[in-house]
């Protein structure tokens, strides 16, 4: 079955194997007896494929396992050996029938033969009883007998055991070393010990001495056998249950990836509110627009310097600028509410950005606004003005109008909308302009504007300052979201590489497990990745969950939170492309594995 000519191994300059030839009997035990350090676990290593760098030969049934690529040795591993260890390598949170299905999966067979055959291993080696139970709630012999019983399970050609009862007392031990006596008969089995006493049950033993075999026992020659050369077997991946086996794997370890999953969410929500505080931001800044149309604007006054033509021909070049008009000086005029007529002196049009509001808001189309002593001529409780109607006169010039605002001067006077304003230049058919009125076309560009008049040498009245500083006000609030956006993002992604970190550090051991039974990378990394479509699953409903609440709690306290649809739907996918990434990266960490090191650990 397995045949070693002149074997040679070496870790740096410490040669482990010099020569070392040996051919193991077809059928009974074995023991490769030894104290630690002799190169009873290289050996190990070696036949179990986990380690192909030495010079020599190990065939398996006259194939030579070094020459075998990966796939290869995990078909070999899969339908030739079947392994126990001291330490049983069970996978914790697994029934007994999970872990001894785990091997039954890759043969291809279908789940109720498998079934069958879990119960009569069970039945044979004396634990029927314990299908259903749980491995953390097993004795040391009873874990090994599921070890054995998963071994089987694929009927290897040969048990390869490594320190088999080194956890066991000596009568489990020799329970167990009976029931490798009963295997024996059918196919060998070969155990390395440093325990003298297990050489007892065997029918050969050797030992490692000088990089080289030395024979303790004598085994009974095998009869000559056919050539049955290692083929390789294409693993019938379908047989696999890819999802299934991913869905167990979630379960079994629930509460990281459940973890790992409302952190993602933590952050995208973090995201969420980021992007929701930038809206509102922008909205506030246009609500304040909207209501302050004032601050938008800007006043040239013509004079010499200034002319006409020029402060036209600058306004009409100017990008920022999309509303200009020329102002006149207007006649006498009336106001006019419910009896009461109110004449106003002969004006012009101040800018109205240098104004400021006690009540209500500068005007705007069919409104009007109006300075408090004209407010106190027409009422006594002036705020209750707001909104009502007045009639303007000028001229052969009447319109009636909605009162807007009023504004803190000290005298008799008032501000019409723009568009009454220009209607009421058109009916006087003024001919003299006295100044140009311009509004910027973007409440951030006031500033910009008033620079670029003044490098052409005009200078204008505007609200520069008080934009400035509204403008300063919002950007500090929107450094403030996003700095404790990025704080809570970041904390987020620490908890999840810390998780993630303790995971793979967690699963390395149960992806050796994995390995040794002969699974291929390929389907560990589809097991992988599957399990990270869950976690994806898990966060994308955490996220949806935490932003119903944030949204009902907005809806029972006005806190104004309302997300857009596309910067949900943005959100998610970018949770499904962090997972993947993060999922990618631990399963090629994770494929790295070293069997041979993380079972024995």
């Amino acid at each position: 079955m397995i045949k070693i000519e002149n074997l040679i191994k070496k870790y740096g300059n410490t040669v482990v194997f010099d020569g070392f030839t040996y051919e193991f009997k077809n059928k009974g035990i074995t023991c490769i007896l030894g104290p630690s350090g002799c190169g009873k676990s290289t050996l190990f290593n070696l036949m179990a494929g986990f380690d192909q760098r030495y010079d020599g030969k190990i065939f398996a049934n006259l194939c030579d396992i070094s020459q075998l690529s990966s796939s290869d040795i995990s078909n070999y591993r899969k339908s030739k050996i079947g392994f126990v260890f001291q330490e049983y390598n069970l996978i914790r949170g697994y029934t007994v029938f999970e872990n001894i299905m785990l091997a039954a999966d890759l043969n291809g067979k279908s789940s109720a033969t498998n079934e069958a055959q879990v119960m009569q291993l069970l039945d044979r080696l004396g634990i029927p009883e314990k299908l259903h139970e749980h491995i953390e709630n097993l004795s040391g012999g009873q874990k090994q007998r599921v070890a054995i019983a998963r071994a089987l399970i694929n009927d290897p050609e040969m048990i390869l055991a490594d320190e088999p009862t080194g956890a066991l007392d000596r009568s489990t031990a020799n329970e167990i070393m009976g029931i490798f006596r009963e295997i024996a008969a059918e196919k060998p089995v070969l155990i390395i010990t440093h325990d003298k006493k297990l050489c007892e049950h065997a029918d050969e033993v050797i030992t490692i001495f000088n990089g080289k075999e030395k024979v303790l026992k004598q085994g009974v020659p095998d009869q000559d056998i056919t050539n049955n050369a290692f083929k390789e077997k294409k693993e019938n991946t379908n047989s696999i249950p890819i999802k299934k086996r991913a869905v167990r794997n979630f379960k079994n370890h629930f509460k990281r990836f459940v973890g790992l999953a409302i952190s993602v969410s933590i952050g995208a929500t973090a995201i969420l509110f980021s992007l929701f505080s930038q809206n509102v931001i922008e909205l506030k800044i246009q609500e304040f627009q909207e209501k302050n149309t004032a601050f938008s604007y800007g006043q040239i006054l013509l004079d010499e310097k200034n002319t006409e033509n020029k402060v036209e021909k600058l306004l009409r070049s100017n990008t920022n600028i999309d509303d200009y008009y020329a102002q006149y000086e207007i006649p006498e005029s009336q106001i006019s509410y419910e009896g009461t007529s109110i004449n106003m002196d002969a004006k012009q049009f101040n800018s109205i950005a240098n104004e400021v509001m006690n009540i209500g808001v500068m005007p705007q189309d069919d409104e009007i606004a109006i300075s408090p002593s004209v407010a106190r001529k027409m009422a006594r409780d002036i705020k209750g003005l707001i909104g009502k109607e007045v009639v303007f006169s000028c001229g052969d010039f009447s319109k009636s109008l909605t009162i807007s605002g009023i504004f803190n001067a000290e005298r008799d006077d008032f501000y019409l909308g723009v568009t009454i304003e220009k209607q009421l230049y058109d009916a006087l058919e003024l001919k003299i302009p006295l100044s140009f009125t311009y509004k910027v076309n973007r409440f951030d560009r006031v500033k910009v504007t008033e620079a670029q008049l003044v490098e052409n040498g005009v200078s204008s009245f505007t609200a520069s300052a008080q934009v400035d500083s509204f403008l300063k006000t919002f950007q500090e609030l929107q450094m403030l979201f996003m700095v404790i956006t990025i704080f809570v993002v970041l904390i987020a992604f620490i908890i999840c590489i810390m998780i993630l970190d303790k995971t793979v550090k967690m699963r390395t051991k149960e992806i050796g497990i994995l390995m040794a039974l002969g699974y291929k990378s390929t389907t560990i990394q589809q097991v992988l990745l599957f399990e990270g479509m869950l976690v994806s699953y898990v966060a994308v409903i955490a996220t949806l969950i935490f932003v119903g609440i944030s949204t009902q709690l907005s809806v029972e306290w006005p806190l104004g939170i309302l997300f857009q649809n596309r910067e949900i739907v943005v959100t998610l996918v970018l949770i499904f492309i962090f997972v993947s990434v993060v999922t990618l990266l631990a399963s090629k960490k994770l494929l790295k594995t070293d069997p041979a090191k993380v079972l024995r650990s």
